[in-house]
C-alpha cells in the first residue's frame, strides 16, 4: 500500500516541479529585461532629467515632482539619448566622423590602462552587437582539444601554400567572453558544418551553451570526386 501511495505521488510531484520550472522560464526573462530597462531609465533619467526639467520649465510647464511627471521627464530624456546614439552613429560612418574616431583612438592608444578598458569595450560590442559582419564567414564544429571533444568555433578565412594545400583558419572563442580565443588551421574535411547563423552561434558561446538554436543540423562535408585519368 505504502509503494502504491509513493508510485503515485512521484508523478505528481514531478508534473508540479515541471510546471514551475516553466514559469520561472516565462518569468524571470522578463523580470531581467524590465531590471535593465528600469537601470537604463535610471542612468539616463539621473544624467538627462535635470535638462528636460529646465527645458519643461522654460516653456511654462510646471511639474509637481509627482511620479507621473517624473516618468514623463525620463521617458522624454530615453528619447533623446536613442536620437542622439543614431546621430552619433550616422556621424561616426561618414568620412569626417571616421577620421576623428581614428584620431581619438590614436590618442587613447598612448594611455596604458584606459586603452585597454576602451579596446575591450569597442572589441564586446561588435561581436555581440554586430554578429553579421564579414570577420567571421560561419560557425562550425572542431575535435578541440582532443579527438572527440566538440567546439563551436568560427571561420575566418584560408590559405594556400605554394604547392596548393588550403588550410581553414578556425577561430575558437572563449566562454562566456568571445573577445578571446585561439586560431588555429585545419583541412576542409575536419570541420564539421552546422546551419547555425554568425549571431546564433555568438549567442551560444556568451550564454555558456544556454541559448541553443531550436533546430542544430552539422555534418561533415563530403569529399569531392576526383575525375578520372
Amino acid at each position: 500500500m505504502k509503494k502504491k501511495k509513493i508510485l503515485m505521488e512521484s508523478p505528481f510531484k514531478s508534473n508540479v516541479r515541471r510546471k514551475v520550472l516553466t514559469g520561472l522560464l516565462v518569468i524571470l526573462p522578463i523580470y531581467v529585461t524590465f531590471i535593465i530597462i528600469k537601470f537604463l531609465l535610471g542612468l539616463v533619467g539621473g544624467i538627462l532629467s535635470p535638462l528636460v526639467r529646465k527645458v519643461f520649465l522654460f516653456y511654462g510647464f510646471a511639474l509637481r515632482n509627482s511620479s507621473v511627471d517624473e516618468f514623463v521627464v525620463t521617458s522624454v530624456a530615453f528619447v533623446l539619448v536613442f536620437i542622439a546614439l543614431y546621430f552619433i552613429g550616422v556621424f561616426a560612418t561618414n568620412f569626417f566622423g571616421r577620421l576623428l574616431i581614428k584620431y581619438f583612438e590614436v590618442i587613447l592608444d598612448k594611455m596604458p590602462i584606459i586603452k585597454n578598458i576602451y579596446k575591450s569595450c569597442k572589441q564586446m560590442i561588435e561581436l555581440i552587437g554586430l554578429p553579421s559582419r564579414k570577420a567571421f564567414k560561419r560557425v562550425v564544429l572542431i575535435d578541440y582539444p582532443r579527438v572527440g571533444m566538440k567546439v563551436v568555433a568560427f571561420v575566418t578565412g584560408s590559405m594556400t601554400n605554394n604547392e596548393g594545400t588550403e588550410l581553414t583558419s578556425i577561430f575558437i572563442p572563449t566562454t562566456p567572453n568571445p573577445t578571446s580565443g585561439f586560431l588555429i588551421y585545419l583541412p576542409e574535411e575536419e570541420i564539421i558544418e552546422t546551419n547555425m547563423t554568425i549571431e546564433e552561434g555568438m549567442k551560444l558561446i556568451v550564454s555558456g551553451g544556454i541559448l541553443v538554436p531550436d533546430e542544430l543540423d552539422f555534418h561533415t562535408k563530403k569529399p569531392e570526386a576526383k575525375a578520372d585519368a
